[in-house]
């Protein structure tokens, strides 16, 4: 399983349009193939840091994932939403 963890740090004038974009690429990404589960959850010590919680089932499915165009437009928005640049972990999990 490969499981990766991205931090966001938003702009708080931005917030509400990182939270409906990235909705949609929740929602998007819940639906393909290999894909195990795919969280964000805030921080209770600053509410505009954010933490996406994504677990695919193999790395063909993250690399499959990272390809399909609808993360492709949200990673080009990121800057406009961002006080500094995502912070991402990949992780291999064995089970």
């Amino acid at each position: 399983m490969i499981v990766i963890n991205a931090e966001f740090y938003i702009i708080p004038e931005q917030k509400q349009q990182f939270l409906n974009d990235i909705s949609e690429l929740i929602q998007s990404s819940r639906k393909e193939e290999g894909c195990v589960s795919y969280q964000l959850y805030q921080a209770v010590t600053d509410e505009n840091n954010f933490v996406m919680v994504e677990k695919w089932e193999n790395p063909q499915a993250f690399e499959l994932h990272n390809k399909m165009s609808y993360l492709q437009n949200f990673v080009k928005k990121i800057p406009n939403y961002s006080r500094n640049a995502p912070q991402i972990t990949v992780s291999l999990v064995k089970e």
